[in-house]
């Protein structure tokens, strides 16, 4: 635990650091936060920070640190629950194994999981149009332990709980039957923390028509987080995707469309993965003053798409909607606030994100 917010700390510190520095005026593009969705953030999902291109020489940097609450279940492990008396205890064994029995043709599932993902990105620009970007990511799996927030608000506005009360907080348990095999990790067995998998991306241009500039970008993920966890594959993800961008600065908008080839030899906690398709428009506009606000709005497969035809094998729909202060002329500091309303398939109930930037070097 002590190493996990030391490892938050640090990439916090490094973001403040990076706000509070200075350089020469110029209004950068700034993406929306990382995807935080634990089915799909080891999967290389599309990132806006993939298309990236400050001017050539000049460094682009970003940190970012977002906390995830994931609950999302069938009916079927709350009424066993409930009908064995073991309220406020985790889900066992011996109930997956009821169910098994009882529902063999169900595909159920229940999937109760936190964490903190901190990201640091860098960009830099190449001559002739074309940027490179590394992104770094420390996860956090299983901590802070904050269910409760979810838990009240949802008590507060009188929305139904979708039985968190049945089972103890702060619990990572992964519950997935498929169509020939079960993804069964209770009790906290796959919390902890380290090293995502890596992703560096090249990008370049493609031209101005139909008043948007365009850019390509490859993308490849290296299998630098521990295979078998919610924080590596095993796999090296490879995709291809397109950006359109309207406008720029405090009033732009941003179309970007993806296809990811997952790795076959490559996992989500021991399945195979299906290849998957994305989509996200985001929307900077000023609210007040030097305060912007921002939305993101994106569309991903699941990469469990064939294993289950249950809704973690839907796509899902999620939304990230926040403020972006810029800072000397050059970094920003934002706020965001992720929710999965309406609620379709497997993403987190909520996140919310605390993001730092800044362009450096001096303009050629």
């Amino acid at each position: 635990m002590r190493v996990a917010v030391a490892g938050r700390r640090w990439w916090l510190g490094g973001g403040l650091v990076l706000g509070a520095c200075s350089a020469l005026a110029q209004v950068p593009s700034w993406p929306a936060a990382t995807f935080p969705d634990p089915l799909r953030f080891s999967s290389l999902p599309l990132n806006a920070a993939e298309a990236t291109a400050p001017p050539p020489g000049r460094w682009q940097v970003m940190s970012t640190t977002g906390y995830f609450n994931v609950w999302q279940l069938t009916w079927h492990t709350g009424t066993i629950h409930k009908g064995w008396g073991l309220l406020g205890t985790p889900l066992t064994s011996p109930e997956v194994e009821n169910l098994a029995v009882a529902f063999p043709q169900d595909q159920f599932f229940h999937v109760d999981i936190e964490g903190v993902r901190s990201d640091l990105l860098a960009a830099y620009g190449l001559p002739h149009g074309l940027a490179v970007v590394l992104q770094v990511p420390w996860i956090a799996v299983g901590s802070p332990r904050w269910d409760a927030v979810p838990e009240r608000f949802h008590a507060s506005v009188g929305i139904d709980n979708m039985r968190r009360d049945y089972f103890p907080r702060g619990r990572t348990t992964v519950l997935v039957r498929g169509h020939h095999q079960t993804i069964c990790h209770l009790d906290n067995q796959d919390a902890g923390h380290g090293l995502g998998d890596l992703t560096l991306s090249l990008s370049g241009r493609l031209g101005t028509w139909l008043g948007a500039t365009h850019r390509w970008v490859a993308s490849v993920e290296a299998p630098t987080g521990e295979r078998g966890t919610l924080r590596g594959s095993g796999g090296w993800d490879s995709g291809v995707r397109w950006f359109a961008t309207w406008g720029e600065g405090r009033r732009e908008t941003r179309l970007g469309l993806g296809y990811t080839f997952l790795d076959p030899n490559g996992s989500w906690l021991g399945v195979e993965r299906d290849d998957t398709w994305h989509a996200q428009l985001d929307l900077r506009r000023p609210l007040t003053g030097a305060v912007d606000w921002r939305l993101a709005l994106r569309f991903d497969a699941s990469p469990l798409a064939t294993f289950t035809d249950s809704d973690i094998g839907d796509r899902s729909f999620y939304w990230l909607a926040g403020v972006l202060v810029p800072v000397g002329g050059t970094g920003f500091v934002a706020f965001d606030l992720g929710e999965n309303y309406p609620s379709t398939a497997h993403v987190p109930d909520f996140s919310f994100h605390l993001s730092f930037g800044l362009l450096l070097g001096q303009r050629r």
